[in-house]
């Protein structure tokens, strides 16, 4: 039995893929090992600590700086936690795993990385900033790592910061981990109408613009799922609100154990976005154990899953004509893609995932 210290800026009730992520690893290894987690308290009636099943929380009291959050009591509050753990585990970007790192190598403690993904450069004023100032803490982060945790290669030759760090890097699938329908409940939608959904925060990097655009060129109903209230740093709501109506709608955010549902009504799933704060798109490999084609961008990364399946079509980056070609492609020829369902379930089998992670963390001989 290991003492683990899992380190994530935003953990549940946070709806994100990195959420997610971190919360399977927990449960998982919560299972034989000590889990720890040390977190924002992003919101004033989360409890500082907190123990969920065999998982311990620490939320940290701070502010809000665009999509990161400053901890005053960070330094102290994780020179603690790293203390009473064995294996650190980091989840990036994050502007606290500096800390985490720093104590590791004083302490002498084993550091995993998990890169979800790095800050982009573009955007607003703020998260060009962010990126700037940042760099050089995720660098000696980095630097300090044993080893860091890639979701794929074609990524990591092209992420600005795992391209200087290749010796150490591992690549592992995330963790998929999609629940059998759960509501009977269906959504209400014209007979023999197609479906086009998109599962994710309602923000920039998302490309939605681009995707609504494409929308006008497509005889299917546009669904959007994702919190939209109050993304921090992002204003992508506000530009797109007005282009809701019939065949556009958004019905926020859906909680991961209801998604096999949202899934199981959509006949295409898209993935727009536009910049390496997608590096993989974990919705997609869920829409695919659920047997719904994808359209995916043509990103490092992010075009991996459309590329080791068959069950989707790659569209260019900011292209509105070429995502809508795609789209209509898969729309037309959905049972193509369905019959490739079945021998590719095992690819996304998170068991995998932790029985990696098991021996990265020196848990099994």
């Amino acid at each position: 039995m290991k003492r683990i210290l899992i380190g994530v800026t935003y953990y549940r009730p946070n709806i994100s893929g990195v959420s997610e992520y971190a919360k399977i690893l927990a449960e998982e290894f919560s299972k034989n090992n000590n889990i720890e987690i040390i977190t924002a308290r992003f919101k004033k009636e989360l409890l500082k600590k907190e123990k969920i099943g065999e998982i311990k929380i620490e939320r940290v009291d701070g502010w809000q700086i665009n999509k990161g959050f400053f901890m005053w009591r960070y330094p102290i509050l994780s020179f603690k936690a790293v203390k009473r753990n064995e294996i650190i585990n980091c989840h990036l970007p994050s502007m606290e795993a500096f800390w985490l790192a720093l104590w590791s190598r004083f302490l002498g403690k084993k550091l995993i990385i998990t890169h979800h993904c790095e800050f982009a450069f573009g955007g607003t004023l703020s998260n060009k900033l962010i990126a700037i100032f940042s760099f050089p803490s995720h660098f000696l982060t980095y630097f300090w790592a044993d080893k860091i945790v890639a979701y794929t290669e074609d990524y990591a030759k092209n992420s600005l910061f795992l391209k200087m760090f290749l010796k150490k890097v591992i690549y592992i699938l995330p963790p998929i981990k999609i629940e059998k329908e759960t509501r009977k409940k269906k959504l209400e939608l014209k007979n023999h109408e197609k479906v086009v959904g998109f599962v994710g925060r309602i923000a920039w990097e998302k490309g939605l613009t681009y995707l609504i655009q494409a929308m006008k060129n497509v005889n299917a109903k546009l669904i959007l799922a994702g919190p939209y209230k109050n993304v921090v740093g992002d204003k992508t709501y506000e530009e797109i609100k007005n282009n809701l109506g019939k065949k556009i709608e958004l019905v926020g955010a859906i909680e991961h154990d209801n998604l096999s549902t949202f899934y199981k009504n959509i006949d295409c799933l898209v993935l727009p976005s536009i910049n390496n704060l997608e590096t993989f798109g974990i919705v997609q490999a869920e829409a695919m154990k659920c047997g719904v084609p994808v359209v995916a961008s043509n990103l490092p990364g992010v075009r991996v899953p459309v590329q080791m399946t068959g069950m989707g079509e790659i569209c260019e980056i900011k292209n509105v004509d070429d995502l809508a070609k795609k789209i209509n492609i898969v729309l037309k020829n959905g049972k193509k893609y369905y019959q490739k369902r079945a021998k590719n379930l095992d690819l996304f089998d998170y068991k995998k995932t932790i029985e990696e992670y098991r021996v990265l963390f020196l848990l099994k001989n």
